[in-house]
C-alpha cells in the first residue's frame, strides 16, 4: 500500500511540473506566501474577530486551535515523521520559491489553513468560513503546485488541521464558553 501512495505522490509531483503556466506561477506563489506561518489566518481573521465583539469568541478559539495545531504538526508530527520533500529532487532553478529547509509531512500549509476554516466553519456563517475554505484549499494546492510536498503531506495536513480545528472548538464550547 505505502509503495503506491509512493507512487501516487510522485505522478502527482511530475503532472504539476507539466501544468505550470507564468501567471498560474505568480498566483500560487502569492498564495503559498500568505500561507506561511498561518499568516492569513491571523491578519485577515484573527485580529478582526477580536476587535469585534461578535466574533470575539471564535478568535479566542481560533487562536488556540492554530497554537494546538503548530505544536502538533510542526514540532511532534513533522519532527517524527522525517519525511523529505519532493524539492530536494529538484534543481534551484526549476523552483518558483526558496526550499523549505524542513521536513514534509504533513504540510503545515495545509494544516493550519484547514484548522482556521475549520474552526470558522463550526463557529461563523456561511459568509466568513465559505470564503476561508477556498482560501484554504487554494494554499493547499499551490504547496503541491510549487512542488514543495507530496500529495499525502497535503492530505495529512488536511486531516490534522480538521481535527486539530474541531477538537479545540468542542473543548472551548463545552468548558471555556458553554451556552448560556
Amino acid at each position: 500500500m505505502f509503495q503506491k501512495l509512493r507512487m501516487l505522490d510522485e505522478k502527482v509531483v511530475e503532472r504539476m511540473s507539466e501544468i505550470h503556466r507564468p501567471v498560474l506561477d505568480k498566483i500560487m506563489v502569492m498564495f503559498t506566501y500568505a500561507g506561511t506561518g498561518g499568516m492569513v489566518w491571523w491578519v485577515c481573521f484573527v485580529i478582526p474577530m477580536l476587535i469585534s465583539r461578535r466574533f470575539r469568541e471564535t478568535s479566542i478559539i481560533l487562536t488556540a486551535a492554530l497554537c494546538f495545531n503548530f505544536l502538533m504538526g510542526e514540532i511532534i508530527i513533522k519532527k517524527s515523521v522525517g519525511r523529505d520533500r519532493p524539492s530536494t529532487r529538484i534543481s534551484d532553478d526549476d523552483m518558483k520559491i526558496n526550499k523549505p529547509k524542513d521536513h514534509s509531512f504533513p504540510s503545515g500549509h495545509s494544516a493550519s489553513s484547514f484548522c482556521a476554516s475549520t474552526v470558522m466553519l463550526l463557529c461563523c456563517p456561511a459568509w466568513i468560513w465559505a470564503p476561508a475554505l477556498a482560501l484554504a484549499c487554494t494554499i493547499a494546492f499551490s504547496r503541491m503546485y510549487l512542488r514543495v510536498h507530496y500529495l499525502t503531506d497535503v492530505l495529512g495536513g488536511i486531516l490534522l488541521g480538521v481535527l486539530d480545528g474541531s477538537l479545540v472548538t468542542l473543548l472551548f464550547r463545552l468548558f471555556v464558553f458553554p451556552a448560556q
